[in-house]
């Protein structure tokens, strides 16, 4: 977790493609609200030559992260670890931003027009500065306090030393150099605001690997690939799996959370619900599991779930609680491994006495 991670709020100013195939990344000048320009370089090809998976989401809504994004300070707003949370920062694992399988391998450079990663991404960003919209940056500050600096000739030409990078998954890497970069609600992307929309920007590494553990974000031992137009798929099986080692992936997982009572129209302690299903068609033994909310208070279930069928689960109110201004909710099987998890806002939970529905 040595990341200096935090927020920039700002506007595009001009990018720069680089098309060549040592670490070329798009490079981005950006213009925050104090005037002071920024560079913010975006990997566009892996150290080892692998296409980088893209998920963009558009629009991006239903995320507690959203709501503060206007009221950040000027400048960039650092996040640390003590102060990072579902509303601040961003994780793609435990507080969903995008469906896995909406990821994409991109090439970072090809021949004609919109063919490549750096077409698509400009794509956007020609469209947010046409729109005078603007673009939040998540991911690490360079120089980092104390480290010696040494200007590349795109710095002069955007005439800065100062900068944001790491604009992608910040978590599962695995042993070797990049392991110190691992962390939780680190991840880096990139949000962009425009007059009707929100629109999310995210990124990923091959060889960036899930299940993480909630304390470091390292590779627990059933870690496995998350490939493109897929889901992330853990091992070992803990219930609702198919027998053979394996449990389904985390985004639409055998085990999964339907519905929400966020916002009871009484007191809420001891009202709000949480609504789990069953795909499969065998009975899972709920005995262990837990609703876990976004401050890590843990709701321990037990009984059976039946095959196919829904199953409504009152919280107590002395341990997980739905807060109404926006949060996480994650199932965790009787190991303590996360089955699947949803993001809901302010605005999802407004409405009294209605259940939030997870598309899932």
């Amino acid at each position: 977790m040595s990341l200096e991670y935090g927020v920039l709020a700002g506007k595009v100013d001009i990018f720069k493609r680089e098309d060549d195939l040592d670490s070329p990344h798009l490079q981005i000048r950006v213009i925050d609200r104090n005037n002071q320009a920024w560079r913010v370089p975006v990997n566009v090809l892996s150290g080892d030559n692998s296409f980088l998976i893209f998920h963009r989401a558009d629009p991006l809504q239903g995320h507690p992260v959203l709501a503060g994004l206007s009221d950040l300070e000027p400048g960039f707003v650092p996040l640390p670890a003590n102060f990072r949370s579902v509303s601040r920062a961003l994780d793609f694992f435990r507080s969903p931003l995008f469906d896995w399988p909406t990821g994409v391998e991109v090439l970072p450079s090809g021949e004609g027009e919109n063919d490549d990663l750096q077409d698509s991404l400009i794509t956007d960003l020609k469209s947010l500065k046409a729109q005078d919209g603007d673009i939040f940056v998540f991911g690490a500050k360079f120089p980092q306090q104390g480290q010696a600096f040494k200007p590349r000739p795109i710095d002069q030409e955007f005439g800065t030393k100062q900068g944001i990078h790491d604009i992608h998954m910040n978590q599962g890497n695995p042993p070797g150099p990049f392991i110190r970069d691992n962390g939780v609600f680190q991840d880096g992307g990139l949000i962009l605001k425009f007059s009707n929309r929100y629109v999310g920007l995210f990124l990923r590494f091959q060889t960036q690997w899930l299940p993480t553990d909630d304390l470091t974000g390292n590779r627990l031992a059933n870690a496995k690939k998350i490939p493109a137009g897929s889901s992330p798929i853990v091992g070992g099986d803990g219930g609702g799996g198919d027998g053979d080692g394996t449990t389904p992936n985390v985004s639409n997982p055998d085990i999964y959370i339907e519905r929400a009572l966020i916002n009871p129209t009484s007191a809420d302690p001891g009202q709000e619900a949480v609504v789990i299903g069953n795909t499969t068609s065998s009975a899972v033994d709920l005995t262990g599991w837990s609703i876990v909310d976004r401050n890590n208070m843990a709701e321990i279930l037990s009984g059976a779930l039946e095959p196919g069928e829904s199953r409504r689960i009152v919280l107590t109110g002395k341990a997980a609680q739905l807060g109404n201004k926006g949060g996480t909710i994650r199932l965790k099987d009787a190991s303590g491994r996360q089955v699947h998890a949803v993001s809901y806002s302010k605005e999802d939970a407004r409405a009294e006495g209605r259940y939030v529905r997870f598309i899932t």
